[in-house]
């Protein structure tokens, strides 16, 4: 007996999504390490709520009598993100699945529409990371350009506006020029405080070439054992982060991160699922769609930079 349409269901979420999952988290190296530190979070909720400290309590040196400053002292408050939701649509002609003449040769058909359906995912969540959320009308991701930026282009995120609240803003350096060493080491500093550090340092491809070419001679490459070897990335020991290039980077832009305050958050209600049948009316079709709803958010800015307009 052939294959049904609820067998094909049961191959895709047995055999396809784990795959599709995990590629999904190897595609980039901000997804590497965000895993690698746990900032990949599931969640649930109609928004995704975050405290976010912005001052310290009372304080101050005292001597014999002197008296403590006990008022009450607000230090945090919520940022709150909405929920962005995307799909890949999968069709298949019911009389394609009909002229198989054997269950391996559905489950042929099948497979190159679930390797085309992992990439188009893939694709379309990497370039929202590092996108500012404005792409689909506003439906894409809240990427890094608009949760680092420093108020002068998105001066609300979540839910938060930089105009009145500064603290919440990120470093950018919008002048750029010629890829530079210094360049980088400037905001890398800017990004330090104390034992805080940005710890990966992303670029494109043709900027990061420039860069190889530049340090080569005294070029520290990543320890086979580091988070992002073991999955395949290259890169360059740079302080205390690493440097490495990344496909899905927008043309001439650094992003100089400290992915301890980074994560991709998940909804545990739409975690990579596989909708449920769908059978058209007036067709004869398997019609599903993998479906995620997640976002990605920043929970300090000013510990992270983008250096624009490089070249």
């Amino acid at each position: 007996m052939a294959l049904t349409y609820d067998d094909l269901d049961v191959a895709v979420r047995k055999a396809f999504l784990p795959g599709i999952v995990n590629q999904f988290f190897k595609a980039t190296p901000l997804l590497v390490r965000l895993m690698t530190k746990n900032n990949v979070k599931l969640r649930g909720g109609r928004k995704i709520a975050q405290p976010v400290v912005y001052d310290e309590l009372p304080s101050g040196y005292y001597s014999g009598l002197d008296t403590f400053d006990t008022s009450y002292k607000q230090t945090h408050t919520y940022a709150e993100w909405d929920w962005k939701s995307a799909y890949v649509n999968v069709t298949i002609p019911g009389d394609d699945i009909a002229r198989a003449e054997s269950d391996q040769e559905i489950i042929g058909i099948l497979r190159p529409k679930m390797e085309v359906a992992s990439l188009t995912m893939r694709k379309k969540l990497c370039e929202g990371i590092y996108s500012d959320g404005t792409g689909d009308g506003g439906k894409a991701v809240d990427g890094l350009l608009n949760g680092l930026d420093d108020g002068i282009t998105y001066s609300t995120y979540g839910g938060i506006s930089r105009s009145t609240n500064t603290w919440w803003k990120g470093n950018v350096d919008s002048t750029g020029g010629s890829l530079t060493l210094d360049m980088i080491q400037d905001m890398y500093g800017t990004c330090m405080d104390g034992d805080e550090h940005p710890d990966l340092i992303v670029m494109p491809p043709a900027l990061y070439n420039k860069l190889w070419a530049r340090v080569q001679p005294q070029q520290r490459f990543l320890p086979k054992d580091s988070d992002l070897a073991q999955v395949g990335f290259e890169g360059i020991t740079f302080n205390r982060a690493v440097i490495v290039p990344d496909n899905y980077c927008p043309s001439g832009t650094i992003f100089v991160l400290n992915t301890k305050y980074i994560q991709f958050v998940i909804n545990t209600n739409r975690n990579f699922v596989w909708t449920p049948p769908k059978e058209p009316t007036n067709q004869d079709a398997y019609v599903r769609q993998l479906l995620v709803m997640c976002n990605l958010i920043v929970t300090a800015p000013w510990r992270s930079g983008i250096i624009k307009n490089v070249t």
